[in-house]
């Protein structure tokens, strides 16, 4: 008894400080986390990913309104709004980013979205979540088929594209949370019918140019429409953030966040769907 009464009283600084470093380390953690929380508001990420919540609960009660919503479609629609659901992603993409980015890179993030023109730029884009705005956007659409944006902006819009991975972003989340949703459906149905995990890669990929391209054109209009007002000067100051250190690292890493997270969602729909599958 000796020996252990020794051995704690010896080693009782180093277990004190053990503690202590444990603790600033959640803290660290929650610090992170938090700046992360403020990065997607400030960005309008949040707004942005409540569209998804909102169109599900739109779906879901058009379906009771018509009366012709079996008791499946609205498990499968309860089993979508878990998965898909606001807080889920966010919580989901928050971590990740908290993980990637040190608390200095978030910082700097915050920063410039808070900062001018990055905070202009975010309300611009946050004008989409309004379904007026969206009805505008396919006005303006068809407004610049007949009057072709300039090519000086359109090489601008391209950049930014880049930049930001937005084409790539949205191309993967389609088609790897297809992929996802697939794969989960063939695992839990019961029918014989069944693609190979390798059949339903080819398949899907096999959708990239198309989809790439589709994207690239919907999001020269997008840019046009959203910046339409702002001066090249603007639209430059966000494609050097963009192209910076902090930048790069930022959106690769909210782009792989999306993704995963789009992904995990797409699973778990398609195990609920795929358990339903009866023949």
């Amino acid at each position: 008894m000796r020996e252990v009464s020794v051995l704690r009283s010896r080693f009782a600084p180093f277990a004190v400080a053990l503690m202590l470093v444990s603790g600033l380390g959640s803290a660290h953690a929650a610090d992170k986390r938090g700046l992360a929380g403020e990065v997607m508001r400030a960005s309008g990420l949040e707004l942005q990913l409540g569209q998804t919540t909102r169109s599900i609960n739109e779906s879901l009660k058009k379906a009771e309104e018509s009366g012709k919503a079996t008791p499946e479609q609205r498990e499968i629609g309860e089993v979508m709004l878990q998965s898909f659901g606001t807080q889920t992603i966010l919580g989901s993409v928050g971590k990740q980013l908290a993980d990637q980015l040190s608390e200095s890179e978030l910082q700097k993030v915050l920063s410039w979205y808070e900062g001018n023109p990055g905070q202009k730029l975010s309300k611009l884009e946050n004008q989409l979540s309004d379904p007026e705005k969206a009805k505008d956007l396919v006005e303006f659409a068809k407004q610049a088929q007949e009057k072709p944006i300039p090519e000086a902006r359109q090489a601008l819009y391209q950049s930014l594209d880049k930049a930001t991975l937005t084409t790539q972003t949205t191309v993967d989340m389609q088609l790897n949370s297809r992929v996802a949703m697939v794969k989960a459906m063939n695992k839990t149905a019961k029918s014989e019918k069944k693609l190979s995990d390798a059949e339903i890669n080819e398949k899907i990929e096999a959708q990239r140019p198309q989809a790439t391209s589709f994207m690239q054109q919907i999001n020269m209009v997008k840019f046009a429409y959203l910046y339409k007002d702002v001066s090249d000067k603007d639209v430059n100051a966000y494609l050097e953030f963009a192209e910076s250190d902090v930048g790069k690292k930022y959106f690769k890493a909210r782009s792989r966040a999306l993704d995963a997270a789009m992904q995990e969602g797409s699973r778990k729909v398609g195990e609920a769907m795929g358990s339903r599958i009866k023949e």
